[in-house]
């Protein structure tokens, strides 16, 4: 494609978060293997898919950035975190993920506002809605791990009635 229908600033923040998206599947990849080392299936489940969910992200935007002309550009992807000394320290990092990925892309939908790039805020709109459901629902599993204390077969119940991110058709119990 001779010409491209984004600017290159629009370009260029688009494929440092397509890095971004890659390192949240990462870390995603290590919780589900922290959660597997202590005992705790249904977390380690939920967030191997939401790893599955991330990287989708990520190809969603490469395919985006190709779809304009743009030169996709990943970044080097910074490494994840392992160990954890709770359930609630690796869900809380999985929160703060989900928040510092919402103001990137909040920051990006203030550029396609600001250069009236209708064609970057569509596919932007479509990750503002999923980053309300991503926080929503991370927040509520620091919610629920507080509560639960070191009960943690109260916090394997409450992951159990959640849909598995990146699983096609399931629904919440």
């Amino acid at each position: 494609m001779a010409t491209m229908l984004i600017s290159e600033r629009m370009a260029e923040g688009l494929s440092y978060q397509v890095g971004r998206e890659f390192h949240a599947s990462i870390q995603y990849e290590m919780l589900a293997a922290y959660f597997e080392r202590e005992a705790l299936p249904n977390l380690a489940t939920r967030y191997r898919g939401q790893a599955e969910e991330e990287r989708g992200h990520a190809l969603k935007l490469i395919a985006f950035l190709n779809d304009t002309g743009a030169v996709v550009r990943i970044p080097a992807i910074e490494a994840g975190q392992a160990e954890f000394s709770s359930p609630l320290e690796a869900l809380e990092l999985a929160l703060q993920s989900e928040t510092e990925v919402t103001e990137a892309i909040n920051a990006l939908m203030d550029i396609a506002l600001e250069e009236h790039d209708h064609m970057s805020r569509g596919v932007l709109q479509w990750f503002v809605d999923e980053q309300l459901e991503e926080v929503a629902t991370a927040d509520a599993l620091v919610i629920v791990a507080r509560r639960a204390g070191d009960d943690l077969l109260y916090l394997e119940q409450y992951v159990s009635g959640l849909a598995v991110p990146g699983a096609e058709g399931n629904a919440p119990a």
